[in-house]
């Protein structure tokens, strides 16, 4: 019986190149945020990264910062007035 071989698999995926700050985590929402900046959606973008950056520290914070500067989509974003986190932009 003659059988085909299993593709290999790569031990480690690459998870999120643009900032070598980011942890696993992190890293994992911005792939998924960028998969919605690929398919044309930069509202979904915006706030997946919103969400993230409210929820990490200031380290990771400042990591998804320069993601979002990486991808030149600083204009998707603002700052609350009172405590500066980034929020979406809407409309």
């Amino acid at each position: 019986m003659n059988t085909l071989p299993v593709p290999v698999r790569p031990a480690n995926p690459v998870i999120a190149t643009a900032s070598p700050g980011l942890s696993k985590t992190t890293a994992r929402a911005v792939d998924i945020a960028r998969l919605h900046l690929r398919d044309r959606n930069p509202g979904a973008y915006a706030r997946a990264l919103a969400g993230e950056h409210r929820a990490t520290n200031s380290r990771q914070q400042r990591a998804i910062e320069a993601v979002i500067a990486s991808d030149a989509c600083e204009r998707l974003f603002m700052r609350h007035p009172s405590n500066g986190c980034l929020m979406a932009r809407e409309g």
